[in-house]
């Protein structure tokens, strides 16, 4: 979707939330929602976004993932009832 989006002039792009604590622990977790595709040089600049409650997971996350984009994000406002169940987004 975002390479349909920048094929139309979209200069700057934001991954999907994804879960940090999933993406560090479950290789087919982070596989599948970070294929090899995302972050290549025709998906730049890209910001990806973590949902987080851990700063130590958060950070591995994101620097599993530094050399594929260009910003990392730590979701502050998701409002979801997931969010609360689990401590993050605007819950944190």
């Amino acid at each position: 979707f975002r390479l349909l989006c920048r094929r139309y002039g979209t200069t700057l792009c934001y991954s999907p939330m994804m879960h940090s604590r999933l993406f560090v622990e479950d290789k087919a977790y982070r596989e599948e929602q970070f294929g090899p595709d995302d972050g290549m040089p025709a998906d730049r600049p890209l910001i990806v976004q973590f949902c987080a409650n851990h700063p130590d997971t958060f950070l591995i996350a994101a620097k599993q993932v530094q050399h594929r984009c260009d910003a990392v994000d730590l979701n502050l406002g998701c409002p979801q009832g997931i969010a609360k169940r689990g401590n993050y987004g605007s819950f944190l």
